[in-house]
């Protein structure tokens, strides 16, 4: 007769049954999100590239999304389009403009790149910009100046 189990072995499957179960079936260490959309724009138009990052005051990680054409973003924390924990947040804009076009030795390749003030780009305390998450829908919008 053919032994399906090693009694022997038989806790160690149990454990590792286990801790697979609690891997697929038990609580995560991901904090609540919040859905976050809005628009961005600098001098009233629209910024049309870059990214938004906002970053939680508390613990928890931080959240982005890409700036379309539009001006309108989505954030993403966990998965695509989750939105960004719940909570106050700083919140850090990066929009330069496209060089990939251009030969790494162009004059024009290597002066200021940024389309917004550097302050918008350097960390969310020089920015000045700041959100609050709260549950459900939150639309959320920056005129850069």
């Amino acid at each position: 007769m053919i032994r399906l189990f090693n009694v022997k072995l038989m806790p160690v499957f149990i454990c590792l049954l286990l801790v697979l179960l609690t891997g697929c079936f038990g609580g995560s260490d991901q904090l609540e999100t919040a859905e976050v959309h809005g628009k961005i724009t600098y001098k009233g138009e629209p910024l049309t590239m870059g990214s938004v990052t906002f970053i939680p005051e508390g613990p928890g990680k931080a959240a982005a999304g890409e700036i379309r054409e539009d001006g309108t973003y989505t954030l993403t924390t966990y998965s695509k389009g989750d939105g960004a924990t719940i909570g106050k947040h700083g919140v850090m804009v990066i929009s330069e403009r496209d060089t990939s076009e251009l030969p790494a030795e162009s004059a024009e390749a290597n002066v200021d790149l940024s389309l917004i003030p550097e302050k918008y780009s350097m960390s969310p305390k020089t920015s000045g910009l700041t959100a609050e998450v709260k549950a459900g829908d939150n639309e959320i919008n920056f005129d850069l100046e």
